[in-house]
């Protein structure tokens, strides 16, 4: 069957999000969440265990033979997205990542080699207790700048007492109560994934600050800390591959999940709320926004299922359209949520709405993997990737290099050049300053005659992203939600 033609969940499937959503619903309401985010560990392991036993969440992609419930990643997709329209910040998504990888040290391949047998003896040991729920994993596999790599900073050396880690790993979600690590490593020049437990000698799990309170993410750090090898080479390689595909893959389905909560909301509130004796939602304005972010939705939720979808049947393309799943769906959900704020008024940001609780899950969640920026530099697209003259993108934290993007700041270096672009008469060149490259040319009715490089930047770097209707519409707005506003507004 094809990729296109299995779109459409199953009745299971609907019936999994259905009962699951009632569930969260009924256990976590808004004063619940608040009270497991301003306490340790930042859930409920109570109804963290619930969930494990009587919905199988914890061993959603773990094969039955460890005691899981052998789905699809279309299956898991569906999981992901009701946890993120309830805004669950339980470590689900860390355990998952962490079996995956632990399945590819269980294959004959892996454990053929003397050094991997007892990586697969600790995968089979380790599998079927994060399959229960009993015990919670986590990947460590990305680098400073928040992108996954094979090489993120950490050295393992092999002594006559087995390996040994050397090294921190950055933005490692739910280490703070994890059981087990998976950790990407350097083996010399050989990359390799390694097994640490926790409460291990030299291993160290320090908090970082993050603007989302509802998922913790934490730096670890190695010291001569003892690890078993479960994969090494090109196994290790598309281990980790695999691993950041299923978190892109669960990421977009949360986004989507979150989406649909500010649409709901956000609808409700313009309906209830009235203005000069009418309801908001009768103004136009407000039904744009609205419709803009139903749209939003539809196209974040249709990303992320084709992506499940590819995944699950094993197509070429999975890991593409992954990248773009994560990238469509982070920067929906990050402007849907700034909509649903405005939408509140006043009130919006403030910390009694939950309003700003999505906001903040939205902005973090699109750069725990390096952030928009490194899904395009992925993609292969040059157009779409900022360039920063004389700054190394890699030492950038994720997001600080999308959030530098100032006037003009971001583009190549204009080289030598006098101000009014002339070559001086004896040959020589005058270095372009930086107030003279953020110079801002006149804002006249020549200010578009330039041409795509003197737009402004935000335009420039999302050419190329815009939808089909709006590309042909020449970017501006779109005819087909004419007639959902129409309808919108006829309702009130």
């Amino acid at each position: 069957m094809a990729t296109r033609d299995s779109l459409a969940l199953t009745d299971d499937q609907r019936a999994l999000r259905d009962s699951l959503r009632g569930f969260l619903a009924g256990q976590l309401p808004s004063a619940a969440l608040r009270a497991m985010i301003g306490a340790d560990p930042g859930y409920r392991p109570g109804l963290h265990a619930r969930l494990a036993s009587e919905f199988g969440l914890a061993g959603l992609t773990v094969p039955e033979e460890f005691g899981g419930r052998g789905l699809s990643q279309a299956d898991a997709g569906v999981v992901h997205a009701e946890l993120g329209h309830a805004l669950y910040p339980g470590p689900f998504l860390p355990s998952a990542l962490a079996a995956g990888v632990l399945l590819a040290a269980t294959g004959d391949a892996a454990a053929s080699g003397p050094m991997t047998a007892d990586g697969a003896a600790a995968a089979k040991r380790w599998l079927p207790l994060l399959a229960d729920g009993s015990v919670t994993g986590t990947v460590a596999a990305a680098a400073r700048d928040g992108r996954w790599t094979s090489d993120p900073g950490v050295r393992a050396h092999l002594t006559p007492h087995g390996w040994r880690l050397y090294g921190s790993c950055w933005y490692v979600v739910g280490a703070h109560v994890a059981g087990i690590a998976v950790v990407s490593a350097r083996a010399g020049s050989v990359p390799a994934m390694f097994a640490v437990e926790a409460g291990a000698p030299g291993f160290r799990v320090t908090a970082q600050r993050s603007l989302d309170l509802t998922r913790r993410v934490s730096m670890t750090t190695f010291d001569a800390t003892p690890a078993v090898l479960l994969v090494q080479d090109g196994q290790a390689v598309a281990a980790l591959e695999r691993a950041e595909r299923d978190f892109l893959l669960a990421t977009a389905a949360e986004a989507a999940g979150g989406i649909s909560w500010c649409l709901d909301t956000a609808v409700l509130y313009a309906k209830d709320r009235e203005q000069s004796g009418r309801p908001t939602g009768s103004f136009r304005a407000v039904a744009h926004a609205c419709v803009e972010m139903l749209e939003s939705f539809q196209e974040a939720e249709a990303a992320a299922r084709y992506a499940a979808v590819a995944a699950a049947a094993g197509d070429a393309e999975a890991t593409t359209a992954a990248r773009v799943a994560a990238l469509r769906a982070g920067q929906a959900y990050r402007t849907v949520t700034e909509a649903a704020t405005h939408l509140f008024g006043g009130v919006g940001s403030s910390w009694e709405q939950d309003t700003q609780l999505y906001y903040r899950r939205a902005w973090t969640a699109e750069r725990l993997s390096g952030g928009p920026q490194a899904h395009r530099a992925a993609l292969g697209d040059p157009r779409l990737v900022p360039e920063f003259p004389g700054r190394d993108r890699g030492n950038l934290a994720p997001g600080r290099a999308f959030l530098r993007c100032g006037k003009r700041a971001h583009e190549p270096a204009a080289g030598y050049r006098r101000r009014d672009g002339r070559q001086p008469p004896d040959g020589r060149r005058r270095r372009t300053t930086t107030a003279t490259r953020r110079r801002e040319p006149p804002r006249g009715a020549d200010w578009r005659e330039g041409g795509a490089d003197r737009r402004r930047p935000a335009a420039r770097l999302t050419r190329g992203l815009r939808r089909p209707a709006e590309r042909a519409a020449g970017g501006e707005r779109r005819p087909a939600a004419h007639g959902l506003v129409a309808a919108w507004v006829r309702f009130f």
